[in-house]
């Protein structure tokens, strides 16, 4: 089964299949004690002055209207176009705007340069993630941040998630690696820890790579 296939599948069955809790848009950090990267991800972005944000594989737009509620303007890229659809809806219903593009991340060209790149398990499901970084790098401004999370090599993918392919990062890998000569503003490998985003399958856990990196003012 292709990965939009998928997708377009679960987002069908459920009114939300990400983010249930009723704070999902909530703007303060200490609203996450569970979701340590959208924690910090905050915690580094307020204060500063607005700009665009690019919210590659943006599910349901949890994160893209996030952005767009601080003052971000925001576009949102998805493979689902029920996950598509489901972002404008959302955003409508809190009074914000997201500019939506249904199509796959390989196929997808940025429009200028972002101060805020995110990618929020995506890249577990890309086999080419090179073509993904490189493209989210050359979109970031100097100064600008990359914000990534993915299923890592760790522990085995469980077999629930067999029906579509998955391709897992090392905690050394291609990802992590290439960010290095980026500043990293936080960096954790999340090992064994159980989902408890969505409850359509059986219990089981994930270990995940959580990355953000800034891009340096003098970067070629």
């Amino acid at each position: 089964m292709e990965t939009f296939e998928f997708f377009d599948e679960q987002y069908e069955r459920a009114e939300r299949y990400w983010w249930r809790g009723d704070e999902r848009y909530a703007l303060e950090p200490d609203a996450y004690a569970t979701s340590l990267l959208t924690q910090m991800t905050l915690r580094l972005i307020q204060g500063r002055a607005h700009g665009r944000a690019l919210d590659i594989g943006a599910g349901e737009g949890a994160d893209s209207i996030r952005l767009a509620l601080l003052g971000y303007s925001v576009t949102a890229v998805e493979v689902s176009k029920v996950g598509a659809e489901k972002i404008l809806m959302f955003a409508e219903q809190v009074g914000v705007r997201v500019q939506v593009e249904a199509v796959d991340i390989l196929a997808y060209e940025p429009s200028g340069k972002f101060d805020v790149v995110i990618c929020n398990g995506v890249l577990q499901y890309v086999k080419d993630k090179k073509s993904v970084i490189n493209l989210m790098q050359d979109a970031t401004r100097r100064g600008g941040i990359n914000v990534i999370s993915l299923w890592s090599s760790y522990t085995p993918v469980p077999e629930c998630h067999s029906r579509v392919a998955v391709y897992c990062d090392r905690e050394d890998g291609e990802v992590v690696t290439s960010y290095e000569k980026w500043r990293t503003e936080f960096i954790y490998f999340e090992r064994d820890k159980p989902e408890e985003s969505h409850s359509d399958m059986p219990a089981h856990s994930h270990s995940h790579i959580k990355l953000i990196a800034r891009k340096p003012l003098h970067y070629k």
